[in-house]
This record gives structure tokens, sequence and C-alpha cells, in this order.
């Protein structure tokens, strides 16, 4: 097995010899950059953005026309809810996006009621279940969610999907913000205030296992479960919510967590060439692409083909289909 800084150097030699290539030659001066929204640096979205940016860079660097001339580009953000804006208004090529966020903005509901264009929004490809997390000191006296009331909880920055989620899950408890002391903190801002018991706790919307989370095993944490009738009422009301748990010992030491998940998505605008939109779906699922993934993350495994069209919920970019269909990937 890889050390993680193992995977890394892999990751920035691949990287660097790209650009080495490409620097140097008369197209340099015309790169432009391919920017993909992510998240927080201590989540999912950041690392898989990153190997992504890179996997589109070597294509671009090789065999892909349409993407001649790019670099891309792994960008910080707020998260779900900032790359759907920043997609829409062109400040982001791409971006990694919950499903039900999409969807939202798809029809123009929560969020993005007032939004104009969040309709324009077109989906490349699923990439993997995103679970929500909601991190506490085993010394807060927290073991369920409604013992909440009181605390100082960070619930994420305004923007992430992270926090979409909070206010669901906190409606299905009958709580509001105002029941406990809310932060609006991205998870790489809460460990040393968990670790000083400033934050009794924090949610999260990602992949398992998250950095943000292991970090903090030495503190003494755990996972509140979600209960299973309510798990089942927030599925009913919000179709892209789905029943999940988070596994024994993913993070060692702690139990099976029930859950809710949700789909993390790589989306795009629908005025994207259908061109692009090929070569950026023949990028994703390429031999070199995929072996950055699996080296480079854990949850890189997990985005592959077979699991392309899960869970999509808004309509996929033409160029993407035409790839699926080229590759006899079901699209329905």
């Amino acid at each position: 097995m890889k050390s993680k800084s193992g995977c890394f150097l892999i990751f920035i030699s691949v990287f660097s010899s790209i650009v080495l290539n490409l620097w140097g030659t008369p197209e340099a001066s015309a790169l432009q950059p391919f920017r993909i929204g992510t998240g927080g640096r201590t989540g999912v979205y950041y690392p898989i953005g990153k190997i992504i940016a890179t996997g589109l860079t070597l294509a671009a660097s090789e065999n892909a026309p349409a993407l001649h001339g790019y670099i891309g580009v792994a960008q910080n953000s707020a998260g779900s809810i900032e790359n759907v804006r920043g997609i829409v208004n062109g400040e982001l090529e791409a971006g990694l996006v919950q499903a039900d966020i999409a969807a939202y903005a798809f029809k123009g509901k929560r969020d993005f009621v007032n939004y104009h264009n969040s309709s324009k929004v077109r989906a490349i490809a699923s990439l993997y279940s995103e679970k929500f997390q909601l991190v506490v000191r085993t010394d807060a006296d927290i073991s369920n969610i409604s013992e909440l009331k009181g605390k100082r909880i960070s619930v994420d920055e305004i923007g992430s999907g992270t926090k979409t989620i909070m206010d669901i899950v906190l409606e299905a408890y009958g709580l509001t913000e105002k029941d406990f002391l809310p932060l609006y903190l991205k998870p790489a801002f809460t460990e040393d205030k968990m670790r000083n018991g400033q934050l009794q706790g924090f949610a999260l919307m990602a992949g398992v296992p998250n950095t943000a989370v292991s970090k903090l095993l030495d503190t003494g944490i755990t996972l509140l479960p979600i209960a299973e009738k309510t798990i089942l009422n927030i599925c009913q009301h919000f179709q892209y919510l789905k029943p999940g748990k988070i596994d024994k010992n993913v993070y060692p030491g702690i139990a099976e967590t029930p859950t809710v998940e949700v789909y993390a998505l790589l989306v795009v605008n629908e005025s994207m060439s259908d061109e692009m939109a090929y070569a950026l779906t023949e990028a994703l699922f390429s031999n070199e692409t995929s072996k950055l993934l699996t080296d480079g993350h854990p949850l890189g495994k997990a985005i592959g083909l077979n699991s392309a069209t899960s869970g999509v919920s808004i309509p996929l970019h033409p160029g993407a289909i035409r790839y699926y269909l080229d590759h006899k990937v079901s699209t329905q």
C-alpha cells in the first residue's frame, strides 16, 4: 500500500511533468485555466478536484483537441452552492456539486428561488457517495441530535451543501440554529476549536474517510447517528437523499453510524460545447485519470463508468451523453 505522502509525491510528479512539457512551447503563453470549483482543503472535493484537474491537463497535452490550450485548476470554494453560482456566472468551467443542490439549482428551489439562470447546470458524471457526518466531542454530553441544544456547533459556511443538509436534519428533529450556538466554519478551521473545547461539534457532508474527522480521533470524538425513522422521513421528502451508513471502523474505534447520503456530481454549464463536454468526460474516465484517482485518494476507486450515471439529479450534458452512448453506458 502506498503512503499518503507517496501518493502525493506521485501526484506532484505527474502534474509537474505535464506543466514542464508545456512550458517553453509556443502554446504555453496561450494556456487558459479550466477552473474546477471544489471545497475546503480538508474535505474530499478539493483533493478529488485536483486529481481531475491533473487528468484534464494531461488529456489537453496529448490527444484531446477540444481541451487544447487548457490547464486544469482546482479552486477552493465554500462548496456546492457557491460552485453552482460560479458555473452559472462563468467564473468556473466545472464544479463538484451535491446531487440535491444541483436539483435545487435546476428547478430554481431553496437557495436558487431568485437566482437567474441556475437552470443552466448540466451533469457530466456522478462521482461517489457523500455522507452526512455530525462529529462531536465524547466529553460534550451529546449522544443524539436532540441534545445539541445549547452547544457550540459549526454548521459549515453559508453556500455549502453541508449547511443545507444540516438544516434539513435539524428540521426533522424539530430544531433550528436558534436552539444551539452555531458557527459557520469550514471543517479545516474547526480542528483547533474542537481540540481546546471551544467547539463541541461540527457537521460535514463528504465522502469517508474524511481528513477533518480522522485528525481528531486522538481528541476523543464520535459521530451522531440519525434515527432510522427520521432517515426514512427525510428521504421521503427529499428525493435525492438516500439512507446510508458510515461503516464501523471507517474511523478507527467509531461504531457503524446510520445517516443520509447523496451523490457528488461533476457539473458544467449547458453552454459548454458538446465537443468540450465529451472531452472532459473522456478525460475523467481515461486510464491515466483513473490511476491518479485510485492512487491519490481512498474514494478515487469509487469513480468509474459503472456508476457514472447513478444518482444524477439533473440532465446530462449532450456531450457527456454522446460519450456514454459510445461506451455503451446507460443514460436513463
